[in-house]
């Protein structure tokens, strides 16, 4: 499977009404303002060097690192360097689209509770596990902009693996940051 890269855009807003994904590749980033947003981001650093800071917290970004941010918290990269092509996947995740799929014995928003086991705004995951989390969003980038029988359906299919897989990977340690 081939990256296809978008143009980056500073939009802020969700178009969709469940998910948003893209898949970015930028040689010259401008400072990012500080800024929040109404749904769930996902952002998964590929290349770069990048800080993050997320209700004035800093963390310090690896490649294959994953940052959790949830609705109305400010938050906005840091660019380390210019020199290196900064990659990165966001998957933009509306409200609706977890209140719709959560069960009683499934809360997948639970990835995004800070509170539960100490977590944090940054899940840096062994290199497998980096690379499972990165096959189903490619995957889903993938059919996301390919028209085909059923795409609607098989695109929500691989959203809630996504989540659900990355639900059962936040209940393991993550290294320390």
């Amino acid at each position: 499977m081939s990256a296809t890269f978008q143009p980056y855009t500073r939009r802020q807003t969700m178009i969709a009404s469940d998910f948003e994904v893209y898949r970015y590749r930028s040689t010259y980033m401008n400072e990012v303002a500080l800024h929040h947003h109404d749904f769930y981001e996902i952002y998964l650093l590929l290349r770069g060097q990048v800080n993050y800071i997320v209700e004035n917290h800093l963390y310090k970004m690896r490649p294959g690192d994953i940052m959790l941010v949830s609705p109305l918290e400010l938050h906005q990269p840091i660019f380390e360097s210019v020199v290196q092509p900064y990659e990165r996947i966001v998957l933009w995740i509306s409200p609706a689209f977890f209140e719709r799929y959560t069960t009683e014995t499934t809360d997948l928003l639970r990835c995004f509770d800070i509170s539960y086991h100490s977590r944090s705004n940054l899940l840096r995951l062994p290199k497998e596990q980096q690379e499972q989390l990165q096959n189903i969003l490619d995957h889903l980038l993938e059919e996301s902009r390919t028209p085909a029988f059923g795409q609607e359906l098989f695109s929500l299919s691989l959203l809630l693996q996504f989540v659900i897989q990355l639900n059962r990977l936040t209940d393991r340690p993550s290294e320390s940051y």
